[in-house]
């Protein structure tokens, strides 16, 4: 049977539906605008054009084909909820209501979500964060991935839905074009890999744990692939970089590679606010590796700056 990835022809979702081809699965992403990801290659998934906040649309495609499991990745990120939170309320929260909906009716009553750690904000006292720390977030899109961990846990109660998500940090990789916090660390790289001068609208002393793309795409089919018996905690951290990271150690990791970078800083009042309510200087994610095998490839710094710059040097047409 196929795998369904939902905001497949995003950053993330693409990156996931390579890994499942590459290992023979067949793969459907259901997305909002089509995409040239695939046309060089020998595998390609199946396109479907829809939006998961249209209810038709997301039980017609479930409905008429038959998924082992569903990958639900789209979503409007941080700073375009910000902009825009009534669009956001309506893809993340309505859009989630809909797809677990869905495999509910249709099958196959599996959903693997993408969170973020977007969900903690408020009252932490402890800036260490765990799988429990309070979850109290500033933001909508924060507020509306919340809202579809709790909605995913009540499913698996009362429907015995097979529910579970990750809950991703700064994600770190080449080609993202959505703004959202956090995103300058690669925009940052990218600019740096390409010779061009780089602004970053990130506080140079603040910083979030990361993670690489390839770890994050990882961290799906990992966490997919466990037997349901290992899912005790359902909503998870996960982090390649568990310490914070500032934009300054980016810089730094950086320049060991391209001394004569031109990068500078003209921090986003968006994202000075952010930092104001908001204490993580690291990221607990022993649940993840205890429960079912998380364990990233790119754990340092170092490690995703060297890679980013290869990938990006490797394939100039594409960045």
């Amino acid at each position: 049977m196929a795998k369904l990835v939902t905001g497949g022809t995003g950053f993330i979702g693409a990156a996931l539906v390579d890994q499942l081809l590459e290992r023979g699965d067949e793969v459907v992403v259901l997305g909002r605008r089509p995409s040239t990801h695939w046309d060089e290659l020998p595998r390609k998934p199946r396109v479907i054009l829809g939006d998961i906040a249209d209810w038709p649309e997301v039980m017609n495609v479930l409905r008429d084909n038959k998924f082992d499991c569903v990958f639900h990745l789209a979503a409007m990120l941080s700073l375009p909820s910000e902009a825009n939170p009534w669009a956001a309320f309506q893809a993340n929260a309505v859009g989630t209501r809909n797809m677990l909906e869905a495999v509910r009716l249709f099958g196959p009553n599996k959903l693997v979500m993408a969170s973020t750690t977007a969900t903690f904000g408020l009252d932490i006292e402890d800036p260490d964060i765990t799988d429990t720390t309070l979850q109290r977030p500033t933001t909508m899109y924060g507020a509306t991935k919340v809202f579809g961990e709790l909605l995913g846990r009540f499913y698996k109660k009362k429907f015995d839905t097979d529910f579970r998500s990750v809950r991703i940090p700064s994600l770190v990789g080449p080609g993202i074009r959505t703004r959202a916090i956090g995103q300058y660390n690669s925009w940052m790289i990218e600019a740096a890999a390409q010779g061009k001068p780089y602004v970053c609208y990130g506080l140079p002393d603040r910083g979030l744990p990361l993670i690489y793309y390839k770890d994050t795409s990882a961290a799906f089919a990992v966490l997919a692939d466990a037997s349901a018996d290992r899912i005790q905690t359902v909503n998870y951290n996960v982090a390649g970089v568990n310490k914070a990271a500032t934009p300054a150690d980016i810089e730094a990791s950086i320049r060991n590679l391209i001394p004569d970078a031109d990068i500078s800083y003209d921090p986003d009042p968006v994202v000075i606010q952010y930092f104001k309510t908001l204490k993580l200087d690291s990221l607990d994610d022993s649940r993840a590796r205890t429960e079912w095998g998380w364990k990233p490839k790119f754990s340092s710094v170092d490690a995703i700056v060297e890679d980013f710059i290869k990938e990006v040097r490797a394939h100039p047409e594409w960045y």
